[in-house]
């Protein structure tokens, strides 16, 4: 970008050239001498001069086809995901980083099931949003405990609402951030543009101890005639156990010491899918896992849900932050207990515990099926040492781009200037920023000026600046935009007896200043101003 600013540069400076006297080389150094002038006042304007939305910064939207996690999961629909190597967001943590096995990105809570698909509740599809300005009643059922990490997210352009945090984190948000009662957090408007929000999460936050009637009748609800073969096990098992924990633990038990597989090709499934997949082939992705899980729970009474999101990412060291990518999304539960409130519960971690621990590649490096829709992905290999470091590089670049560039908002303007100059109001800013913009703008004005009354003239300048001189104090100064021809003329026809001599210093300046401007007669030019002077002292004005 800045070499193709700087090739624009020298095309203009090069269209004021005249054919036989175009220099490519100097015109190209003219140019980026310019730009590199620029440069330092381009700095101090982008930091300081009021972020001025559409004036600043234009809003360019994102392509409306995006990939991501949404509110709906129906069986492959997180495997096909997983073969997408794009961006979600990246995440900078201020001091302590979580494991990898505790960066559970929490996204939607999917609480409808139809017999196939999990949905988000209707209600919440409506978009019932509160304002975290006055904490909505909900948010007083979250206690906060464990440790507390601090986080900035540039989120990537979806088209959608909903953003993702670490676990549930503090409340209230900001001015744009909104969180509803499955405790979504999201924004109003789509996500058209790249986004940057800081959060505070703990790691052990109990959510909702109070279920209502109505609640556990909405989280326990299964479609009747849905899997009558799962259900039927889901009782049986129910019965031999104590305690509907210890029936929480024979399902997890079942996953991890029957034959089940995490694999990212399972078979496909008929209308009572979850049953097939529990009793029969034993091979799903974290849909498959996290929606049978739920509906056994729910089956026994127990209220459940899924949530969406994403868990993981990978950690560059040259930028300190995690990068989640779309093969990162995942889907666990969330199993309501009594005094408890939600507790999260992964399936998959019973069947592929090095899905958490190192990540999907990992868990399905025996059947090669990691990106395998995407055979140039850079992601593919990165055993090659060489190639993984300079993708590292780029992606630093890109983040720093985003998190300072586009990212730079007015509310990063005012937190990054407060951070440096103590805690001082918008208003003291914005006026800060304008003092310091006309400053500079004077500075420059100043040095500008001082520069044109320092040059160097040229010598035919000189010469006909004597002449106009002569005729200025004789009465006759050139005004102002007056052209050289123009100005002879006029002294020509109000002073006829020295016409002779103004017609001839003005054609020998024309001839030197533009016909001859490469190798100009100023011998001519001298000898007519010195016979104009002579003429003015002995010639009769009146």
């Amino acid at each position: 970008m800045f070499f193709t600013v700087v090739l624009i540069t020298t095309a203009l400076i090069g269209l004021h050239q005249t054919k036989n006297h175009i220099h490519p080389f100097r015109t190209f150094k003219t140019a980026s001498i310019l730009i590199a002038q620029a440069i330092p006042l381009m700095i101090v304007l982008f930091v300081l001069f009021p972020r001025i939305s559409p004036l600043w910064t234009v809003p360019l939207q994102a392509p409306v086809g995006k990939t991501g996690v949404t509110d709906s999961m129906s069986p492959g629909d997180i495997a096909l995901l997983t073969q997408s190597d794009e961006l979600a967001f990246r995440v900078t943590f201020e001091g302590q980083v979580p494991r990898n096995r505790q960066l559970y990105w929490r996204g939607l809570v999917l609480s409808e099931f139809d017999g196939k698909t999990w949905q988000r509740s209707s209600q919440f599809r409506r978009g019932v949003w509160r304002s975290n300005r006055v904490a909505p009643e909900w948010t007083r059922e979250i206690e906060y405990d464990g440790e507390r990490f601090n986080y900035n997210i540039v989120f990537e352009a979806t088209q959608q609402n909903w953003l993702f945090a670490l676990a549930m984190p503090e409340v209230p948000l900001n001015d744009k951030l909104f969180i509803l009662a499955d405790y979504n957090v999201g924004t109003i408007l789509p996500i058209r543009n790249t986004l940057r929000y800081q959060l505070s999460s703990h790691l052990g936050t109990s959510l909702g101890r109070e279920l209502n009637a109505y609640w556990k009748g909405r989280y326990t609800k299964i479609p009747e005639n849905s899997n009558p073969r799962t259900q039927q096990l889901a009782k049986s098992m129910l019965a031999s156990a104590s305690s509907k924990r210890e029936y929480i633990d024979d399902v997890l038990r079942m996953y991890n010491q029957e034959a089940f597989i995490y694999t990212l090709k399972p078979p496909k499934l008929g209308a009572h899918g979850i049953g097939e997949f529990v009793l029969e082939s034993k091979r799903g992705f974290c849909e498959h896992y996290a929606g049978s899980f739920v509906f056994m729970l729910r089956a026994a009474g127990i209220p459940a849900r899924v949530v969406v999101g994403y868990q993981g990412g990978e950690y560059n060291p040259r930028g300190n932050y995690f990068s989640v990518r779309q093969f990162d999304a995942h889907a666990w539960t969330e199993v309501w207990l009594e005094g408890q409130g939600w507790v999260r519960f992964d399936p998959t971690s019973a069947v592929a515990p090095e899905r958490i621990e190192r990540g999907l590649e990992a868990a399905v490096e025996g059947e090669n099926t990691f990106l395998s829709g995407s055979p140039l992905s850079i992601f593919r290999y990165r055993q090659l040492l060489w190639l993984t470091d300079l993708r590292l590089q780029m992606d630093a670049i890109g983040h720093y781009w985003d998190a300072w560039v586009i990212g730079y908002t007015p509310e990063t303007q005012l937190s990054f200037l407060s951070k440096y100059l103590g805690g001082i109001d918008k208003q003291q800013v914005y006026f800060l920023m304008l003092g310091v913009f006309f400053g500079i703008l004077g500075t420059i004005g100043i040095f500008v000026l001082a520069k044109r009354s320092t040059a160097v003239r040229h010598p035919i300048d000189v010469q006909y600046q004597k002449f106009c001189t002569i005729l200025k104090k004789i009465g006759y100064p050139r005004l102002y935009g007056e052209g050289p021809n123009d100005y002879a003329l006029r002294v020509s026809r109000e002073i006829p007896n020295i016409k002779k001599e103004v017609l001839a210093v003005t054609q020998a300046y024309v001839n030197a200043a533009y016909i001859d401007s490469v190798d100009p007669d100023l011998k001519e030019l001298k000898q007519a101003v010195r016979t104009m002077k002579l003429k003015s002292l002995t010639a009769n004005f009146t």
